[in-house]
């Protein structure tokens, strides 16, 4: 302890001046939004590059789960395979129809990163790693390993293999952090299939499985089983993507509108991997829009 009280008194004068630096540093940023935002961004790229070796580490443990996980997913390709043989030796015309329609709607970008390109919809699907995450908190978060670099941009959507996952909020080089559904201050427009009458899902602390279908009027034909997708209303998400199902529901003598609740199609307990939608006329829409 004595040496220690000795170290501090020897070194009194470069500590005090490190600690008035620290204070004024503190000063610099929180008062000149340039400052802030070289500073966000500093810190998403070590924030980020330390999650990605945490993730790495932790990926090599989840190896017998992910083996698992494709070994299923295998097994549902397959049956459908068999599936489109049946409809082939029952109706040869039905099966060129389907396997046109799925080989015409998706293409490699000219670019050769991986990503997909829907030309029916011009929409990019950019493959990214979840390497860091959050479902315990009101505003919880998702970290990706992809990046600026990688063309990702604020407000691009963000789905997973069962529906839809969030919106990008910020992006650094390497990383991007996206708002899930699992945030209350995400709202996604939403629409029920059977009829494409348009409603919110907003989602409310603390169930991660279930959100909340707002907007919906007494004179909706709505029930408990009914799907629910993506409007379409927006350049984020396309129109028909899965969110959910109708779970539960009620509505009072008196009120006008539902109180509906949604099973989520997208567990974030197990989300590994996601696709990053890139809307090729994005800028177009805005200027409009903005006009």
């Amino acid at each position: 302890m004595r040496n220690l009280l000795q170290l501090i008194v020897r070194y009194s004068n470069f500590l005090l001046l490190l600690g008035l630096e620290v204070v004024a540093f503190i000063f610099v940023v929180r008062g000149n939004r340039y400052q802030q935002v070289a500073a966000s961004g500093a810190a998403n790229a070590v924030t980020g590059s330390i999650q990605l070796m945490q993730d790495n580490v932790n990926s090599y443990f989840r190896l017998r789960a992910d083996n698992a996980q494709l070994l299923e997913e295998n097994a549902k390709l397959n049956a459908e395979i068999m599936h489109l043989l049946n409809m082939q030796e029952n109706d040869t015309n039905v099966c060129r129809a389907v396997y046109e329609s799925s080989t015409s709607r998706f293409r490699s970008n000219s670019e050769g990163q991986g990503a997909y390109v829907s030309s029916d919809l011009d929409y990019t699907f950019i493959p990214a790693h979840v390497i860091a995450y959050s479902n315990d908190r009101h505003h919880n978060y998702l970290t990706l390993n992809k990046g600026s670099r990688d063309g990702i941009t604020p407000d691009m959507g963000v789905i997973g293999k069962d529906g839809i996952v969030g919106v990008v909020q910020t992006v650094s080089t390497h990383f991007s952090v996206v708002a899930p559904v699992i945030h209350e201050g995400i709202y996604i427009s939403s629409m029920i299939s059977k009829n494409n009458y348009v409603a919110t899902l907003h989602w409310h602390v603390p169930d991660i499985r279930h959100a909340e279908l707002e907007d919906v009027a007494r004179h909706v034909n709505v029930a408990v089983g009914d799907t629910i997708v993506t409007s379409g209303l927006s350049a984020i998400f396309p129109a028909n993507m899965p969110v959910g199902v109708v779970s539960k529901l009620s509505l009072g003598e008196g009120d006008s509108y539902y109180d509906i609740d949604v099973q989520l199609a997208t567990d974030f307990h197990s989300l590994r991997t996601v696709h990053i939608l890139q809307f090729a006329h994005r800028n177009e829409l805005d200027s409009i829009a903005n006009r």
